[in-house]
């Protein structure tokens, strides 16, 4: 008796909880959202603003604020905000007082490309073609010269098609990047170096802020050892008054640099 009577109270019990779950569940969908907060998470340089990301919902028909949350398709507001060619991830949150926020990651432009027709676009951290912001112009290197024009715009997301995404590039595109992930990794080198420059062999040329001069690297091929073999000849003492006397600093030949002085 004294079993069936524990049974029959936890039963009791247990359609109680589910109950009052189902009855808040169900009171939190009708409670009106007071405010729609948009969260921009910027780790590097911006492109788009608040603004942007409310008005990609609001053309989209979405009403947030001063709706009941059962009625919000928080769903539809994810795809609408991740399919943004600036952003790189976004993530949406209800909070206790029924406050809808949005927090957005904006992808991280490195690099300008300007290609041999004068389409422009950036490429970002992750190797994703991303197109010119006409809200937050980003001032990052300049890439250009024999650079292949890409078909169509700039391309979205892949999900599962390779953790480098950079390899999904053209040749061209690739060079370009691996040359600017890597001058960002020397601070010196990275405030030494405005351009980038494909020439018309298709070889790589760095195009310095101070002087006339032009680096020649050639292919990625020790890319690193040539870019470091470039920082220490810029900062080699007595250095500085011979910069301007060459024309081409040429880093192509393993354990070599080979300067041209201007004519």
């Amino acid at each position: 008796m004294k079993r069936i009577l524990n049974i029959v109270l936890k039963s009791a019990l247990g359609v109680g909880i589910v109950s009052l779950f189902i009855f808040a569940n169900q009171k939190q969908k009708q409670t009106i959202c007071p405010d729609f907060i948009i969260e921009m998470k910027d780790e590097g340089i911006p492109l788009v603003s608040r603004y942007y990301i409310r008005q990609l919902v609001t053309e989209n028909e979405i009403k947030v604020k001063g709706q009941p949350l059962g009625d919000i398709n928080l769903e539809k507001i994810q795809n609408v905000i991740a399919g943004s060619p600036f952003v790189k991830s976004v993530n949406l949150t209800i909070d206790v007082n029924g406050k809808v926020k949005a927090s957005v990651q904006q992808r991280n432009p490195i690099v300008r490309v300007i290609d041999k027709t004068g389409n422009q676009y950036y490429l970002d951290s992750d190797g994703k073609r991303v197109p010119i912001s006409h809200e937050f112009p980003a001032r990052v290197l300049v890439a250009n010269g024999k650079i292949e024009p890409v078909s169509g715009k700039a391309e979205l997301p892949k999900k599962g098609t390779t953790d480098q995404p950079y390899k999904l590039l053209s040749g061209d595109l690739q060079k370009v990047f691996l040359v600017t992930q890597q001058l960002g990794n020397e601070p010196f080198l990275n405030a030494l170096v405005e351009q980038i420059y494909i020439n018309p062999q298709g070889e790589i040329e760095l195009i310095p802020k101070i002087g006339d001069q032009s680096i020649l690297l050639g292919d990625t091929v020790n890319l690193k050892e040539k870019l470091e073999k470039l920082k220490i000849f810029y900062t080699m003492e007595n250095r500085t008054e011979q910069w301007a006397a060459y024309r081409l600093i040429n880093l192509k030949y393993h354990d070599q640099i080979i300067c041209k002085k201007t004519n």
